[in-house]
């Protein structure tokens, strides 16, 4: 079995206790990697390397630290490492493997994108009330940058917050989730080859509980950024405001679909599908509940049904090219299974999937549909993060408007339809960080991916995203 080493100031380590946790495959249990169970000494290392180091990588010129990010980018394109890192998500995850591979080469696009801001970051001069007076706005980096990872786009994720917050001139401490640990350290591997300075990126794994907990409470960082559940994003503020630690949180969705009279029903089925099953469903940003006019809803469910059966599922590393892998576990599965049969004891009816797969583990749940749901369904209301699909009908667009905004969350939102009326409505009224016409969910590295509501406070991606890892400092010059 393979043992992998936390990073931490440039130099690849054991915990300090000598103590390890097992990463086990979601598709067969079976164990293929050991990794630290850091502690809280090991965390407090970390912060301290990372303030250490911020000292002279804050004052490098712009330009200068993104050429270490470039540099990590070309590394991740190359194909020892997106076969080694790829590996590593399939295996813990669950992801198929040419779909972690893709993650990696995304991860290293994320990066190119953010390293070109460095001769972007720009100020203001504010005229003042005096002849003799300059006023200067200045952007200037943050100091130490805490990154919580979660494990359905590990690394991704982590090249979201790490590439942006490096450019800006902060250090960084991330911390995968336990789930996704291995990838993490498969890529401090590419880390190291880019050569950055010592402190400058840490890599922690271990307990929530214990690594987490010192990290997000500690009064030497200066800033959580964190993409996770709503649940914990609380929890993270909380943390957060004991020391007045800036915060970025990318949280839970229950993005709605709305399908108008007038929509082009393939377009819509094949976008809604695609948004829903992704990654087995787990995506926050995925297509979580479908508001379809009650006269095209039969007309739209058969071809849901179509693409939701079409959909191939099965081990990913066995089957690199397989749609649909496994759950990140099996219990995750059985959760989402006991919503749908809770959803089914108030009257829902199951067109296609709902039962477990014959011949595959536990956490294999197939995509599944549900017609003649209503709003205050649990399932309707609460983040599935798993291949279902329940079905509302509407009459009005105003109905279909206050549907679609009857949630605690506003992350992401789909429109289908051809009518300029309706998009111009809907794109107005819809309560969510995001809304996409006629086409599936997916952010652009030069968008803003931010949520409403509980689903988040800032953001990540583009000019936006990037400004997180900035803060502001007015001069005032007299002459």
């Amino acid at each position: 079995m393979k043992r992998y080493q936390a990073y931490i100031n440039g130099v690849f380590a054991d915990s300090s206790s000598g103590e390890t946790m097992e990463a086990k495959s979601p598709a067969n249990e079976e164990g293929f990697a050991e990794f630290p169970s850091c502690t809280e000494e090991d965390a407090l290392k970390a912060i301290q390397a990372a303030n250490d180091a911020y000292r002279e990588w804050k004052k490098r010129p712009s330009i200068e630290r993104s050429q270490y990010v470039q540099k990590l980018a070309a590394l991740l394109k190359e194909e020892r490492y997106q076969d080694s890192i790829g590996t590593a998500i399939a295996k813990e995850m669950g992801k198929p493997l040419n779909s972690a591979k893709g993650e990696v080469a995304g991860a290293a696009e994320l990066a190119e994108y953010h390293s070109q801001w460095a001769r972007r970051i720009e100020g203001s001069v504010v005229d003042a009330d005096s002849s003799n007076e300059r006023i200067l706005i200045y952007k200037e980096s943050l100091g130490v940058v805490v990154c919580i990872v979660p494990w359905n786009f590990p690394i991704y994720v982590l090249m979201r917050k790490l590439a942006p917050a490096l450019v800006a001139g902060n250090t960084v401490i991330a911390k995968p989730s336990f789930k996704s640990a291995v990838s993490a350290l498969e890529f401090a591997k590419a880390v190291e080859e880019a050569g950055f300075p010592k402190g400058v990126i840490n890599i922690v794994t271990g307990e929530d509980e214990i690594v987490g907990d010192t990290l997000t409470t500690s009064g030497d960082i200066n800033m959580i950024t964190f993409t996770g559940s709503t649940k914990v994003g609380k929890m993270m503020a909380e943390r957060a405001s004991r020391n007045m630690v800036r915060t970025s949180l990318e949280l839970g969705g229950k993005a709605p679909a709305v399908v108008m009279e007038d929509a082009d029903l393939e377009t819509a089925a094949k976008g809604i599908a695609g948004g829903r099953l992704a990654n087995s469903g787990q995506v926050c940003s995925n297509t979580e509940r479908v508001y379809v006019h009650e006269s095209v809803k039969d007309a739209l469910i058969e071809k849901l049904k179509r693409e939701f059966e079409a959909c191939s599922i099965g081990d990913g590393m066995e089957n690199p090219d397989v749609q649909m892998g496994c759950m990140v576990h099996k219990n995750e599965a059985k959760r989402v299974h006991q919503l749908v049969e809770e959803a089914k004891a108030e009257g829902a009816e199951v067109v296609t999937g709902g039962h477990f797969i014959e011949g595959l583990s536990e956490a294999f749940y197939p995509p599944t549909l549900l017609d003649h749901c209503h709003q205050n369904m649990k399932i309707v209301q609460e983040e599935v993060f798993g291949p279902v699909l329940p079905i509302v009908t509407f009459k009005t667009v105003d109905e279909a408007i206050m549907l679609a905004n009857d949630s605690v969350y506003g992350l992401t939102s789909n429109v289908y339809t051809n009518n300029f009326q309706y998009v111009m409505r809907l794109t107005t009224e819809i309560e969510a960080g995001e809304v996409y016409v006629n086409r599936q969910q997916g952010e652009a590295y030069q968008g803003y991916h931010a949520g409403w509501k509980q689903s988040g406070i800032g953001g990540d991606d583009g000019k936006y995203g990037f400004e997180e890892f900035l803060q502001k400092k007015t001069v005032y010059l007299d002459f």
